[in-house]
């Protein structure tokens, strides 16, 4: 392919200079669109020529294209990543060089959003999705240290949070800094006293360039769970110095000031946070024992929760609905609050064709059974009273789900559906008949 793309105007633009220009080759992918522009390197989404399939095509940027550290490092990268064969780490699809040599990797293509702006956008996780992440990004890290890699800049910015049908997944990227054990005769990248990481999640050891070792990544481990859990960084600044001053001698924020958790879980944040490396927990392992059991303790606590969804849709979707019809979904909406909220539910959602309440179930198993009995009998109730008002215009659809560790808290202390895996209301609000109640399994 030529060096240069005809553009409209017969302007010529170079699909090869810094940034590389839709269309240009790497390899047998062809750059769709860039996605992220890095210090060292830049992201494209790209697509297999051959097979269509899409990847992530990371290239180091022409002006250091010659800078040694930078080269060694990205090889790092690309040798470490197809080395940690994971489902919880991003995969190489393949590596090689540009015409002008500049390296580039391939990689899968992760279709989400980073972990960061997953949470900007929806708030705190609840403890039973923080537990999933913690438990996926833990394994990564656990399988990565057993071959001799440290990540050094585990943070949300590098989690991809990728939805999925029935709750998530996550997956861990940029091993771009990892350290790796030397292999015989060979030397590590990382000199004496180098200081590598993200002010944001860093260890006081490695803001002071200090050795590092598995507790490292267990202080970031410890950093992105308070975050999930919080909604915001435990330390933060108007400056990179400003945060490297409190992770260096800030005492560790305490979660219960902002949500209510159990003390256990307290306590485990608590030893990740731990100034010295020989006071937190010694691999990943005993972190997530610790974690579990924590976690475990919670559940006793009453956080089942049943949640009752009323979807009410025009049958004739391509025609405009008449003033009569909207009146009669209106008014069945406002019967179906009305009812739900008389019977002690709270209102979670409501929009202009449909709305989600629930209420917080016994943790006993014999009184919560006799109340899914009262909450499959309130959804029948709910059915026929929304039906004497919708009219014959309108699809009437309730669906009926409970499930354990439903309930999160907010900053109020306050117990609440959103962020919890209940409120991903495609995991258990598709298909059904209009007229019938559909109940999906509690869990």
């Amino acid at each position: 392919m030529s060096e240069w793309d005809k553009r409209e105007g017969n302007t010529q633009v170079a699909l090869y200079g810094d940034e590389l220009e839709p269309g240009a080759l790497v390899g047998a992918w062809m750059v769709e669109r860039r996605v992220h522009s890095g210090i060292t390197a830049s992201l494209y989404r790209a697509i297999h020529l051959d097979t269509r399939t899409p990847a992530a095509v990371k290239v180091v940027r022409a002006h250091l294209n010659h800078v040694s550290e930078v080269l060694l490092r990205f090889k790092q990268e690309a040798d470490t990543l197809q080395a940690l064969d994971h489902p919880h780490i991003v995969r190489v699809l393949e590596y090689g060089e540009l015409r002008d040599g500049r390296p580039w990797l391939a990689m899968e293509w992760l279709e989400g959003e980073s972990l960061d702006r997953w949470l900007s956008q929806r708030g705190p996780f609840s403890l039973a999705e923080a537990h999933t992440v913690m438990e996926e990004l833990g394994s990564a890290l656990a399988a990565a240290h057993g071959q001799g890699i440290l990540h050094r800049d585990l943070k949300a910015q590098n989690v991809m949070f990728l939805p999925r049908p029935a709750g998530f997944t996550v997956k861990l990227v940029d091993f771009g800094i990892a350290k790796v054990a030397p292999l015989s005769g060979g030397t590590a990248l990382t000199t004496a006293g180098a200081v590598l990481g993200t002010p944001v999640a860093m260890a006081p050891e490695q803001i002071l360039g200090q050795p590092v070792d598995a507790r490292t990544d267990l202080y970031a481990l410890g950093v992105l769970l308070y975050q999930l859990l919080v909604g915001r960084l435990p330390f933060d600044g108007a400056s990179a110095v400003e945060v490297e001053e409190q992770h260096l001698h800030a005492p560790p924020p305490r979660l219960s000031e902002h949500v209510r958790v159990p003390a256990a879980l307290e306590a485990v944040v608590s030893r990740c946070l731990a100034k010295k490396p020989e006071e937190r927990w010694p691999e990943v392992t005993s972190f997530l024992v610790a974690l579990r059991a924590a976690l475990t303790a919670s559940s006793e606590s009453n956080s089942w929760a049943s949640a009752l969804y009323l979807d009410l849709r025009f049958a004739a979707s391509d025609v405009d609905p008449t003033d009569e019809a909207l009146d009669a979904r209106d008014a069945a909406l406002d019967a179906g609050r009305e009812l739900l909220e008389a019977e002690g539910w709270t209102l979670a959602l409501e929009g202009g064709n449909a709305l989600l309440a629930w209420r917080a179930l016994s943790d006993d198993a014999s009184a919560r059974t006799l109340e899914q009995q009262g909450c499959r009998q309130l959804a029948e109730r709910l059915l026929a009273h929304v039906l004497e008002f919708a009219g014959t215009e309108l699809e009437t659809r309730v669906y009926l789900h409970a499930e354990p560790g439903a309930l999160s808290t907010d900053a109020r202390g306050e117990r609440q559906l959103a962020g919890s895996p209940m409120a991903r209301l495609e995991g258990w609000t598709t298909g059904g008949v209009p007229g019938q109640v559909t109940e999906h399994a509690a869990r």
